[in-house]
């Protein structure tokens, strides 16, 4: 009976589900009418293409879950938050099998390249790859050279434009040939740190398992754990931070500020920073906070300077071997300048792709987990964690808008990543009283509520990640298919014409010595393609051209070239 459902018993569940059912019908009708105004093609598209679906799968969850009237499912967070270990074990498991299945163990975009290029470089105890001189802006793109990959031209030497975290933490998978299998387990890892940050903050079992459920629920944690991007490890790294400054000792703010160090050097400093700053004002007013704050410090200390100061100062040296400046400091110099620049009042342009960002932490969660993060922090407003919780959210998303650029490839809004452990964490705050307060039974203190935001979780995790398994999946054979359609096995050259794909250039990806079986430059046009491989490889000859390019191998040409033909 209609009586009996969760929404018609509880003014908190119907509250969350004609919120929830108002801003994502908001988003859909929003998204039809959005023009690209200047964002990257990649960033549009995602958004344009995949999201809009995606909002009428959450309105479907939402209204399935609105006719579930079994009670019992809120006992679920408990049961979850008794098993989190074998919970994350398995989604663990799932997420190896989503990397090689869905996301083909494929690194999509060149944020992805340049780590997993560094962590092969790291995996044979070297710090530098090495391409051939002439070959330089054939086998990296020009627009990618000092920006995704730094390259001393004279020599050909090369390494990863990010810092080295994040390819350190990948190298011991890249080395036993499970690269894929990286962030899988640092993801598995985070659904324990959640939830003992949950059981920390709320002193209960089921306040930890509905963190911890609303977290694996959430297509981003999914899509992001079968990726090659570094936000998981950011995600990670940023709650075990959290975890450690909850109560702090000087040891604890001393493993806090190394753990730190990594997070800040994991890819770039700004996500750390941004979740950091808060956390930091907290523990120096702690008793004792500026022993607390010395401690933090001295953690830090150490590793930013071999990560952080020594690799800046290795890639800042690379990319001015060309000897444009003479030596001495000017290279880290000139490299300061331009970092400086990275910050700057938003465009409109900008302001757009930070409202896009917000509409995506919507679409890639469970349906209303923003709605009950905010009432969450409002709740526990008073209680200085939950506070720097709130504050690292808010400063990540308002941080962002400094920051000229939107995301490109991504999934879901991957700047707000790094800080992403607030929302499951103030959403089950939402369903519970903070210590110490006599205030009257919160709007979502009831079992309807419960039941209701657990269906939703339930569902998403069919439902909404089954959708986002097939979007990426689709996205990813349509990358991987924009390559020439080749059939050959045998060592070859293959030169992508990046004219006829979608952001094609992001495939000419190599081995750093170039030791593989094929080898992927960017075509430069059909005569300097063929003049380059005359000049390069003697021995090869063209076996095979499509609209994505050609093939050029020593293989005999007898029935293997097909200057037009589509593929094989």
């Amino acid at each position: 009976m209609l009586s009996n459902l969760p929404i018609a018993r509880s003014a908190g569940a119907r509250a969350f589900f004609f919120a929830s059912v108002i801003v994502t019908l908001a988003i859909m009708l929003w998204i039809p009418h959005v023009g690209s105004h200047g964002l990257t093609a990649s960033f549009f598209v995602l958004f344009a293409r995949l999201d809009r679906l995606a909002a009428l799968c959450m309105l479907l969850i939402l209204l399935i879950a609105a006719f579930t009237s079994a009670r019992s499912l809120a006992t679920l967070p408990g049961w979850v938050g008794k098993h989190t270990v074998t919970i994350a074990v398995g989604t663990g498991i799932v997420l190896c099998a989503g990397s090689m299945l869905i996301y083909e163990n494929h690194p999509l975009s060149m944020d992805e390249y340049a780590q997993l290029f560094q962590s092969e470089v790291f995996a044979h105890g070297r710090l530098t790859g090495q391409f051939p001189v002439p070959l330089l802006d054939w086998l990296v793109p020009s627009f990618f050279q000092n920006q995704f990959l730094v390259v001393a031209r004279p020599t050909g030497t090369l390494i990863s434009g990010y810092w080295p975290s994040f390819a350190l933490l990948l190298t011991p998978f890249t080395f036993f040939g499970i690269s894929w299998a990286c962030n899988p387990v640092i993801s598995a890892l985070t659904l324990v740190v959640i939830h003992r940050l949950a059981l920390k903050l709320f002193n209960s079992e089921e306040s930890a398992g509905l963190a911890v459920l609303l977290t694996v629920a959430s297509p981003v944690f999914f899509a992001n754990g079968i990726s090659y991007y570094s936000m998981p490890a950011h995600l990670l790294a940023n709650a075990v931070f959290a975890l450690l400054l909850i109560d702090p000792t000087p040891r604890r703010a001393l493993f806090a500020g190394i753990v730190g160090s990594v997070a800040l050097t994991l890819h770039n400093p700004v996500p750390h920073l941004l979740f950091a700053i808060p956390w930091i004002c907290l523990t120096a007013t702690r008793p004792r906070g500026m022993r607390l704050l010395g401690w933090l410090l001295i953690g830090y200390a150490r590793l930013c300077a071999l990560l952080g100061v020594g690799w800046f100062w290795l890639s800042s040296g690379l990319s001015h071997a060309n000897g444009v400046l003479a030596g001495g400091f000017g290279a880290q110099v000139d490299s300061l300048q331009q970092i400086a620049h990275i910050f700057s009042l938003p465009s409109g342009t900008l302001v757009l792709a930070r409202i896009i960002g917000i509409a995506k932490i919507w679409l890639w969660a469970v349906p209303g987990l923003m709605i009950l993060a905010g009432v969450g922090a409002w709740r526990w407003r008073r209680h200085g964690v939950c506070l720097a919780l709130a504050g690292s959210a808010l400063l990540t998303l308002l941080g962002y808008f400094l920051v000229p650029v939107d995301q490109g490839h991504g999934w879901g809004y991957r700047y707000f990543h790094s800080a992403w452990v607030a929302l499951p964490l103030l959403a089950a705050a939402a369903f519970s009283r903070p210590p110490g307060t006599e205030q009257r039974v919160g709007l979502f203190e009831n079992l309807d509520a419960r039941t209701l935001v657990v269906a939703c979780a339930l569902l998403t995790l069919v439902l909404g990640i089954g959708l986002r398994a097939a979007q990426i999946r689709g996205f990813m054979t349509m990358d991987t298919q924009q390559v020439p359609g080749y059939a050959g096995t045998e060592r070859r050259v293959v030169l992508i014409d990046a004219s006829h794909s979608f952001y094609g250039q992001d495939l000419v990806q190599n081995d750093p010595w170039l030791r593989g079986d094929v080898i992927r430059m960017i075509s430069h046009g059909a005569s300097a393609d063929a003049t380059m491989m005359q000049d390069n490889f003697p021995g090869m000859h063209r076996v095979y051209q499509d609209d994505h390019g050609s093939v050029w191998s020593a293989k005999g040409q007898s029935g293997a070239s097909n200057s037009n033909a589509k593929g094989t």
